[in-house]
């Protein structure tokens, strides 16, 4: 007589449930720990949790002291990634002025996330990704991990597209007054884009002009939202 499926899965050894589990990422896990009792004692497994920290956070390992275990050590490195990057979108939602935001303000924002100790790519699609957060929050994100962490744009590109924001676009508005210190008549530029084409040759020139409007006062510049989300 054949089991039911249940039965199947109640009766699997521990040690090889434990090893289907260390294939998943996080959220795969926690949901599979939903499934049953004995799923949820293979996916509390002290070696899945290590092993989800260790990818995430490489560089906090040597100093992490998981006396609780590890996966309670990953919940509060969460919470800690969690608080700190939130207050970086918050300050961005404070200094939008209708819908844009100023480079200087722009480019603090992302040197903030280059403050957040241990902050990963992982962290980055977390809570940088989200479809909750507007298309500057995800463009910060998606200038931070090329340009700070240092990720392939065709990664970048991947993780866009999964979180269903690649074809979220912004507009670069620049307002050229100056030029060597003469006053010119005002000259206005708007630079649209996607996010998932900042990820290709597009991308370079982009971040450039961001850059430059940051540094030199021939350029005010504004980022601004376009509104083309379905």
């Amino acid at each position: 007589m054949e089991l039911s499926p249940v039965g199947r899965w109640a009766d699997l050894p521990e040690d090889i449930a434990v090893a289907v589990a260390s294939c998943l990422q996080e959220a795969d896990v926690c949901a599979l720990g939903g499934c049953s009792r004995s799923w949820r004692r293979a996916c509390d497994a002290d070696c899945i949790w290590e092993r989800l920290f260790r990818c995430r956070w490489p560089s906090a390992v040597a100093s992490a002291s998981p006396v609780q275990g590890w996966k309670a050590l990953y919940i509060s490195q969460h919470r800690r990634m969690a608080v700190a990057i939130s207050n970086v979108v918050e300050f961005v939602g404070s200094s939008l002025n209708n819908e844009s935001l100023e480079s200087e303000y722009y480019l603090k924002a992302i040197a903030d996330l280059a403050l957040i100790p241990d902050i990963g790519f992982l962290d980055v699609q977390f809570f940088l990704f989200s479809r909750n957060h507007s298309a500057i929050i995800n463009l910060i994100g998606l200038h931070y991990s090329i340009a700070s962490l240092h990720v392939l744009p065709t990664e970048v590109s991947k993780a866009l597209q999964a979180h269903r924001v690649a074809e979220r676009v912004v507009c670069v508005n620049l307002v050229i007054r100056w030029f060597y210190g003469f006053r010119l008549p005002d000259e206005y530029e708007c630079h649209r884009i996607s996010l998932g084409e900042l990820t290709v040759a597009e991308g370079a020139e982009f971040f450039a002009i961001l850059n430059r409007g940051a540094v030199h006062t021939v350029f005010l510049l504004r980022i601004s939202l376009v509104n083309v989300d379905k």
